[in-house]
């Protein structure tokens, strides 16, 4: 290009058409460098599934990638193989059957005579059929008639208390249970277990009924959800977690810890350290396990535990991007694997824990090395994650230098799915009555489960106690165990 002359105007012009666009061109390439980082980000967003983000599998869409089998195909064909035994539905014990009918044949099949109505020395042992069915009425009323009696001394009429232990509602400990059973742990909502009840038990109760027995289960739950907090917070190792809940037309958050044995929950507005604390006060020589989520970190005053199930779904996420990226979350994803192939070793009995630490020095010097190459890649979603990870490096082998802590906070995860199905199908609470309905109930029916122990007769002992003021089940009969 030959210099303008400085007596040409035109040259001028031109010179100065050829800056405007020259920098016209650099603000289209910032503006297309920003786009494309954007349209990346939400093409990232539209293919995550429950592979590459912590979404549940329920909500993954047709187009999301089928996972892959966990044991090769085989070429049996389906259902019950040659040599199986099969299982069966056992037979009640005959102390447990309410109608026993004898069925004697009166005339022989073959030749028609009579048969005799005792049976013979040699005769089998009857073949014995059971069917379970719902009587007509599946509730027993019972009526109180408290009289009264006008005094000849005094002339004041005197009037019959209820025996103690009777409720002055008009439901019954057991009815009240299940009411409460089917709310807070089957997920019923209260218009569908108002006609439940009329329908299937004949009994006609009002919603604010049903809100009034709910509040009483939750006093009578009091002391056991006093006896968890305590225990949670005593324990040793906890795993912990949190999610959104709605408390009337605000928006709270449900938290969770949780040991071999019991469950806590607690709804706050917040989702804030000083919220977490107020779950689970800190505790000298505790080892906390849960996500990366940063009030978890300085939450605790132990050691902490990184979900390895979260950093899977992360470093596939990288995998997923496709970009050159790509390459650190294979790597790094590989040698998750080669983890979690000598944690189960060490589970299945094949290796103790100080072979475990000692295999595990080469799996943790190569991830950390890739951490690095990837902090210093220039590939943002590759470098943060790395940033992050750097960060809390110490945490993420915890669990193979403390007993009891698993490399993922699966427990948790578990234990908290109950709670995220109420949420979607009752929309949360209404009143400080509801949160303490709902922390109560999750607190203790999913105690109960972990300890393998009937929640129907627990809740029916606790609310028969609380009608009689005395102390009612514990929570913590096999949790000393």
């Amino acid at each position: 290009m030959s210099v303008p002359k400085p007596e040409c105007p035109g040259c001028h012009a031109l010179q100065a058409q050829v800056t405007q666009l020259q920098a016209l061109v650099a603000d289209l390439q910032a503006q297309l460098a920003t786009l494309t980082a954007q349209v990346s980000t939400l093409q990232a967003r539209l293919n995550q599934n429950s592979k590459n983000s912590s979404r549940p599998p329920s909500s993954d869409p047709p187009r999301a990638p089928k996972r892959p089998p966990t044991l090769p195909r085989s070429d049996r064909r389906r259902g019950g193989q040659p040599g199986h035994k099969g299982c069966f539905r056992s037979l009640k014990p005959l102390d447990a059957v309410d109608h026993l009918i004898p069925l004697v044949p009166d005339g022989c099949a073959h030749c028609h005579a009579s048969l005799p109505a005792e049976p013979a020395p040699d005769d089998p042992a009857p073949r014995r059929h059971q069917v379970v069915d719902l009587p007509v009425r599946l509730t027993l009323t019972t009526e109180y008639q408290c009289h009264a009696r006008s005094c000849p001394a005094c002339g004041k009429r005197t009037w019959a208390a209820l025996p103690d232990g009777v409720s002055h509602r008009v439901v019954g400990p057991r009815l009240q249970a299940l009411c409460a059973l089917m709310v807070g742990a089957c997920h019923v909502t209260r218009r569908p277990l108002q006609e439940l009840l009329a329908t299937a038990f004949g009994v006609e109760i009002s919603l604010g009924s049903l809100a009034s027995l709910e509040a009483h289960t939750a006093d009578a739950l009091s002391p056991n959800y006093q006896q968890a907090r305590e225990a949670v917070a005593a324990a040793p190792c906890v795993n912990a977690d949190e999610t959104p809940w709605r408390s009337g037309q605000k928006r709270s958050w449900l938290w969770l810890a949780t040991t071999p044995r019991l469950t806590l929950f607690r709804i706050d507005p917040s989702r804030s350290r000083a919220a977490f604390l107020r779950l689970l006060p800190p505790q000298a020589g505790r080892t906390l396990t849960s996500d990366r989520y940063g009030v978890y970190r300085h939450g605790g005053s132990g050691s902490w535990q990184i979900c390895w199930a979260h950093l899977l779904r992360d470093f596939q996420a990288l995998i997923d991007r496709g970009d050159r990226g790509s390459v650190h979350g294979e790597l790094a994803l590989e040698m998750a694997r080669a983890m979690f192939g000598l944690w189960h070793a060490f589970q299945r009995g094949e290796i103790d824990r100080r072979q475990l630490q000692q295999r595990l020095r080469p799996v943790r010097a190569r991830l950390l090395g890739r951490l690095r190459r990837a902090r210093n890649s220039g590939q943002k979603a590759a470098a943060s994650l790395a940033r992050e990870l750097l960060k809390c490096r110490r945490s993420l082998w915890t669990f193979a230098f403390v007993a009891g802590v698993e490399p993922t906070n699966n427990a948790a995860e578990r234990a908290l799915r109950p709670s995220v199905l109420w949420r979607k199908r009752s929309f949360g609470h209404e009143g400080s009555s509801g949160q303490a309905f709902v922390e109560r109930m999750l607190t203790v029916v999913g105690s109960l489960r972990l300890q393998r122990r009937e929640a129907l007769s627990f809740l029916e002992a606790a609310i028969r106690a609380a009608n009689e003021g005395r102390a009612g089940p514990s929570l913590l009969l096999m949790e000393s165990g």
